[in-house]
């Protein structure tokens, strides 16, 4: 969906959308969350549904009371296309970097100093699942790339953020 033809949105279009929002918007995190199975993804199909929503509200005919069945299809359809693979957006910039080891570089920027410190403390799979998630690609693209499963690249991905998590707490 083009965003930038959208036209601003009028005080009567954003009254209602902040009507429906609060109307229906736990209930579409409800759906979008057993669509998913995953609450931070659900979240973002559920955000992505308000923006389209927002784009496309002059489309709306029903009134406030039945247009849930409009919102849920449009929060369907965010649901697809959140796991639509983006193969033109997952080139790698630079993959000798995810797969060397957790060395330090020589001179690293001051600002980056806690990152690697704080990517020192994940295993080399770890880091380097981490790595190329950062850069953008799917578990699937990551798991080709690693020769893993995606299974256990989500394994990776989720023990790291628990690894780092502690970390950023104990720190």
């Amino acid at each position: 969906m083009d965003r930038i033809d959208a036209q601003p949105l009028t005080a009567a279009s954003a009254d209602r959308l902040d009507r429906l929002f609060r109307l229906y918007n736990a209930r579409l995190l409800g759906f979008a969350a057993t669509r998913t199975r995953d609450f931070a993804t659900a979240e973002d199909v559920v955000s992505e549904t308000w923006l389209r929503a927002a784009v496309s509200l002059s489309q709306l005919r029903a009134d406030d009371a039945h247009a849930y069945g409009w919102l849920r299809s449009i929060a369907f359809r965010a649901a697809v296309d959140q796991y639509r693979p983006r193969s033109a957006s997952e080139k790698p910039e630079d993959w000798t970097d995810a797969l060397a080891s957790r060395a330090l570089p020589s001179t690293p920027a001051a600002e980056a100093v806690t990152d690697v410190f704080a990517l020192d403390v994940l295993s080399v799979p770890q880091c380097a699942a981490v790595k190329l998630a950062a850069q953008g690609l799917s578990n699937g693209r990551i798991a080709r790339q690693l020769g893993k499963s995606r299974q256990a690249v989500q394994q990776n991905l989720a023990s790291s953020a628990r690894r780092l998590r502690a970390y950023a707490l104990a720190g």
